[in-house]
């Protein structure tokens, strides 16, 4: 069996987000820095007996300790990420439509992209899975699809509309029948368009 082409297109999406990163600087930490002040001027009052020592003390010993203090802060940068998108499009081809349509239902399966482009046509989500919301929605296209009906040469044929497995509406006029079918959709209400049922 050939595969079916894709109606889609594969596209590159890129985004720019904000990232944080860690990055080790030095110095800057003030209770270090005020630490080492102290420490060194008691050190240089100690040592010169001078309150000038124990500025000079002071001086030093807070260089000291914001030369060698190091601390750990959150920065971010700009990062740009791309990846391909299947952009899903309209299928025309009818009946590659439907026979797709019957293999999924039926639990057969597609590429991811085909069903895309399925629940595409069909007005569903077009997230690539098969599921209820898709069959659901693949059977109302169906039922909505133009069928040629076998006719007797020469009759016209009749239209009934069916809903809970009972007629309650039959007409030559398939437009009306199908404005019925499709008004008791909208209400939420499942029905089915049969010809000349006897």
């Amino acid at each position: 069996m050939a595969t079916p082409a894709l109606a889609g297109t594969w596209e590159t999406r890129c985004k720019t987000q904000s990232v944080p990163y860690q990055e080790t600087v030095r110095g800057g930490n003030t209770g270090d820095i005020l630490g080492g002040a102290i420490i060194g001027g008691v050190i240089g009052k100690a040592a010169t007996g001078q309150d000038g020592g124990a500025a000079v003390g002071a001086i030093i010993g807070g260089a000291v300790a914001n030369e060698n203090s190091t601390r750990t802060v959150t920065r971010y940068k700009n990062v740009e990420t791309c990846k391909q998108v299947y952009v899903p499009s309209q299928i025309y081809d009818g009946e590659a439509l439907r026979q797709s349509i019957l293999r999924l239902n039926s639990g057969g399966t597609e590429s991811k992209e085909r069903i895309m482009d399925v629940q595409y046509t069909i007005g569903v989500g077009h997230d690539g899975v098969w599921g209820p919301r898709s069959v659901m929605a693949a059977n109302a296209y169906l039922d909505n699809a133009p069928v040629a009906p076998a006719v007797d040469e020469g009759k016209t044929p009749l239209y009934s509309l069916m809903v809970n497995d009972v007629i309650v509406v039959s007409s030559t006029d398939v437009n009306s029948i199908d404005e019925i079918k499709e008004a008791l959709y909208r209400a939420g209400v499942d029905s089915i368009i049969l010809v000349n049922v006897q």
